[in-house]
């Protein structure tokens, strides 16, 4: 397949990969073969990603999630050339994880190759976050924590993989990119105080129609999202600093403490601060 790979980071014991096809029509690729476990997000474009008996629709929502000794080809589905971030991790980690994770059945079964587990906002911002830590060249551990949870909410929510049939080629041929631009749009600028309509200008579509299109792609209404986004934030800031709850709640891109801490019971099943204690408590 021709495609642009560049190495963004290197840990002890994965990379984190930048994958940009240069194909330009809609072929299918030569049989290649693969030699690591792999999570990938797809961020733009539409392929079809082929292993032994199954065909795995991959587009912006989708993790694939891909195990060693496999050959596999893609299908171009899309105008648009598939990007993805891809987490590559050696063969000594994979093990480690066979043994962690023994009632996984996806990591046991030789018929199961690969899998596509659909995102939710909170992974979806992990992502945002690793790449972001990446780009202002954070400290390892903090990036090496983020890709752990990374592979813990891949591994803990695995199931049998099932195409979501209402998406299909026509609705993502016409409103992907939409889709696209929006979730880029509200990981970057979750903080803001956000209009449906400034959302909707963004992306180029009216209002109504941009949130039922948002809805039937992410399972998510856009403050749904924004707001699950704005709560993993919050979580990942009181388990890994002292910063007060005041300042959390604001800097998440919440306008009170009582939203937040409202939101974050319903979430969480705990107010903040008794979650913070808890956390430090274990």
């Amino acid at each position: 397949m021709e495609a642009d790979i560049h190495t963004l980071y290197e840990s002890d014991f994965y990379r984190v990969l930048d994958f940009k096809c240069r194909c330009t029509d809609c072929r299918t690729s030569k049989p290649e073969y693969g030699e690591s476990f792999c999570i990938s997000f797809v961020r733009k474009g539409n392929f079809l990603f082929n292993v032994f008996r199954h065909s795995l629709d991959s587009y912006n929502g989708c993790i694939l999630v891909t195990k060693p000794y496999y050959e596999r080809t893609v299908t171009h589905a899309h105008a648009v050339p598939d990007e993805c971030t891809i987490f590559d991790f050696k063969l000594s980690f994979y093990n480690e994880l066979m043994e962690q994770y023994g009632g996984v059945k996806f990591l046991f079964d030789n018929d199961l190759h690969s899998t596509l587990l659909k995102t939710k906002p909170e992974i979806e911002f992990l992502h945002f976050l690793i790449l972001r830590s990446i780009i202002s060249k954070s400290d390892k551990l903090n990036i090496d924590n983020l890709v752990i949870e990374v592979v813990e909410t891949v591994l803990n929510n695995l199931t049998d993989y099932k195409p979501d049939y209402r998406i299909n080629s026509r609705l993502k041929k016409n409103h992907l990119i939409t889709i696209e631009k929006a979730k880029e749009y509200l990981t970057q600028n979750y903080t803001n105080d956000i209009s449906l309509m400034e959302l909707a200008s963004y992306c180029c579509a009216s209002p109504f129609h941009f949130s039922r299109i948002f809805k039937t792609f992410t399972s998510y209404s856009p403050h749904q999202f924004l707001l699950n986004i704005r709560l993993k934030n919050s979580e990942l800031l009181l388990r890994n600093t002292t910063l007060p709850i005041a300042d959390i709640a604001f800097s998440s891109g919440f306008n009170s403490i009582e939203h937040f801490t409202l939101a974050f019971r319903n979430k969480y099943n705990s107010p903040p601060a008794k979650f913070r204690s808890a956390k430090v408590l274990s």
